[in-house]
């Protein structure tokens, strides 16, 4: 991190709150797993469980992002903050009634609440952090995510195994208050003005699609990023199998291991290497690279093939998703960030439950190989043709080179 956004102490609280976010959701989800090992024996039952939260964020995302640009965006995280503390407080009830019920509770108030959170953040950013390191600012945010998944799920599993469930929720109850006091110190810039207060009166959710239609960019990378959510929907899956087709059972820690380990060391080099290149293009090529350690992993009985193949994974996501999230906090206009985040992160929830339903048929019907492959070339391609589409339309978006907060 570089001086600068060391010393902008609002972006500083800003990623704190991130990691504790982060951690306390983990903790709550590897919790909630462990009570339904005891209480839901079917794995359907507990895959419907959980995307009961899911379906419910996806409805709701419109409405966060109409939220967090109409209202003050510290205000929208405060309150989602403290909302997001009854999802622990529930599940002291859950624990003492042995209720699945209310155990559901809790999990949608939990995704309810990072429906609201995480796209004000994004939307957020440009606010605080100076144009010339938002890409950096993206890298970092996408690293201390990492952090915390890897983190969370590591101590998470530790922690229901040497402790009480009810001492497992206290400490994500804890998480979450420490991130409501985090919260009350950030200065995120009010620009709105009277009249702009009451153009976005007059906003829809639906011109998004506009936007989106008249801004290349951006379509563009909503495609790319579509693509490689088909893969990372089934992640867990393709983890699991690669175990099992091996008869290494920990070669999921590996996996995970390395993958998170090379997310965090390119994510070091993103702004060195990005600079100040076409966004677009720069993201459209990253593709190929995906498509590579698709093809690698598709030689499934080989570990040196699929963990290699996994940290040129990482290393690639490391840059595309900053990236794709920069160009976003460029070209959608400001006042319309909140509802475009929200958007997407309504997408990316779609996403994943298709990819999960797809890859989990795929593996049964072809196998892990073919499957692979088949994803290694459909990548190949929206990587070829949306570049092509750049060329043709001339799309050029590159971070600016002024300190000035982002426009």
């Amino acid at each position: 991190m570089n001086s600068s956004l060391l010393r902008n102490r609002t972006f500083v609280f800003m990623m704190i709150g991130e990691a504790i976010q982060g951690a306390g959701i983990w903790t709550s989800i590897i919790a909630n797993l462990q009570f339904m090992q005891s209480h839901v024996p079917s794995d359907l039952g507990k895959s419907l469980i959980l995307m009961c939260g899911l379906f419910l964020g996806v409805l709701i995302s419109p409405q966060a992002g109409v939220w967090a640009d109409r209202f003050d965006k510290k205000k929208i995280l405060f309150i989602s903050g403290l909302f997001r503390c009854l999802a622990p407080i529930i599940m002291f009830a859950a624990l003492y009634y042995q209720s699945v019920a209310i155990m559901l509770l809790s999990v949608i108030i939990m995704q309810l609440a990072a429906t609201v959170y995480m796209p004000t953040v994004q939307a957020a950013l440009p606010s605080v952090v100076p144009a010339s390191d938002l890409l950096r600012a993206n890298s970092i945010n996408f690293n201390v995510i990492t952090i915390a998944r890897i983190g969370g799920t590591a101590a998470a599993g530790i922690l229901v195994s040497v402790m009480n469930l009810y001492t497992v929720y206290a400490l994500s109850l804890v998480f979450y208050v420490i991130l409501v006091m985090l919260i009350t110190q950030l200065k995120i810039p009010n620009r709105a003005d009277s009249a702009a207060a009451k153009k976005q009166e007059k906003i829809r959710f639906s011109e998004l699609f506009l936007l989106i239609r008249q801004e290349p960019s951006i379509l563009i990378a909503l495609i790319n990023s579509g693509i490689i959510t088909l893969f990372l929907g089934g992640f867990n899956l393709l983890v699991l199998k690669f175990s099992q087709i091996q008869h290494k059972p920990e070669l999921m820690g590996w996996i995970y291991s390395l993958e998170g380990t090379s997310i965090l060391i390119a994510g070091l080099f993103a702004k060195r290497v990005i600079g100040m290149r076409n966004l677009v293009t720069s993201s459209t090529l990253f593709m190929l690279l995906f498509a590579f350690s698709f093809a690698g992993m598709s030689f499934s009985e080989s570990s040196f093939a699929v963990l290699g193949s996994f940290v040129l994974f990482g290393c690639a996501v490391a840059f595309f998703f900053p990236m794709i999230s920069t160009l976003f906090q460029i070209k959608v206009p400001k006042d319309v960030q909140g509802r475009f985040f929200s958007f997407r992160g309504m997408l990316d929830r779609v996403m994943f439950q298709l990819a999960l339903l797809a890859t989990g048929a795929c593996l049964d019907w072809f196998g892990i190989s073919t499957f692979l492959l088949t994803l290694a070339v459909l990548t190949i391609i929206s990587g070829i043709l949306t570049l092509l589409f750049a060329k043709r339309k001339s799309v050029d978006v590159r971070q600016s080179v002024t300190s000035d907060t982002a426009s």
